[in-house]
């Protein structure tokens, strides 16, 4: 889909509910004087909306949101086919929120926060979203179901553990008949992942390609490419660390500060989980892997942040495997 350059774009704000939306026009003018509008969140408001910004002479616009799940990319989809010489951007709300703050914004509303955001294209720019396809999407709900059911099973047991000396009551039973529910169905999410992957070939084959590295297992690799898309998509390897949340985070300022670097968690937690237990795997594998973890720590690094280092080493190299192609080498890692 091609867009217009940021130099000609007119940008408009626009703050997402479940039922409505509110959008705001940038013009250079102060923010209660912005052009806004609200609409309802449906198809027929995405029409509405696009008569609303031909009516204010935009031709060629951006409009950026914040990103709330599928009320953000339901109506992205819905205005990226009425308008389709236009950019939608969805942004991370961390971001717009840290932007707030720097304009001093005393007051919350719905309108504001579409007026802010319509600031925040003007002068960010943001790159336009591209959905998920279908195939993808679907494989990262399986993984995300999979991942909730797993944490309810943990929070169970846990319970469990703790009932010290009510063993075989009432209470324990219920519970022990609801773990068995919850591992019978992640054992039938695990066929449907198995499933995903041998119906979508181009999904099963990075899998395949993702899993020769050492401590990547099935898990993680469906993981990543039902979280972050294609790897091969992000131009740079950073940007594809910073959107799953691994990318460091430095703080030293002047001649005293002299703060620890710590992981920048600006991104998915749904990847930074398994990517922390591929980490741990890896880290005890005789493997250029492992010895770059064991390197760092001989060279003083808390194990944690070297197994922080291991991570975004992790995920840059599933994006060197997949770009070229070819199996984890050893050698050429």
């Amino acid at each position: 889909m091609q867009t217009p350059s940021s130099s000609n774009l007119l940008w408009i704000g626009v703050d997402v509910s479940k039922a409505t939306f509110d959008a705001a026009l940038w013009g250079h003018q102060d923010f209660q004087k912005m052009a806004a509008a609200a609409f309802p969140r449906t198809e027929e408001g995405a029409r509405a909306f696009r008569t609303w910004i031909l009516a204010h002479g935009g031709d060629a616009v951006g409009v950026v949101m914040e990103a709330t799940g599928c009320y953000s990319q339901e109506l992205a989809r819905w205005l990226q086919r009425d308008m389709p010489e236009s950019r939608v951007a969805i942004v991370n709300p961390s971001l717009v929120k840290a932007f707030g703050r720097s304009l001093a914004l005393r007051n919350k509303t719905d309108r504001l926060d579409a007026c802010m955001l319509a600031r925040y294209g003007q002068e960010r720019t943001p790159e336009a979203w591209i959905p998920m396809t279908p195939e993808r999407a679907e494989l990262r709900d399986l993984i995300r179901t999979r991942s909730k059911l797993i944490r309810l099973q943990v929070t169970i047991r846990i319970r469990l553990d703790d009932a010290i000396g009510r063993k075989g009551s009432p209470s324990e039973k219920a519970q022990q008949k609801v773990l068995k529910v919850l591992q019978g169905q992640v054992e039938a999410l695990d066929l449907a992942i198995e499933r995903q992957l041998g119906r979508v070939s181009e999904l099963g084959h990075a899998v395949q390609l993702l899993t020769t590295i050492p401590g990547v297992g099935k898990v993680t690799a469906a993981t990543m490419l039902g979280e972050a898309g294609d790897l091969r998509g992000f131009r740079r390897g950073r940007q594809l660390t910073a959107f799953v949340g691994v990318s460091p985070r430095r703080f030293d300022s002047g001649s005293s500060v002299r703060g620890r670097t710590r992981m920048c968690r600006i991104g998915g937690v749904h990847a930074r989980t398994v990517l922390y237990m591929a980490a741990v795997a890896a880290s005890r594998t005789a493997t250029p892997l492992g010895d770059f973890y064991r390197r760092l720590v001989d060279r003083g690094k808390p194990k944690k942040s070297a197994l922080g280092a291991l991570m975004r080493k992790l995920v840059l190299v599933m994006r060197a495997v997949l770009i070229q192609d070819k199996p984890y080498s050893p050698q050429a890692a």
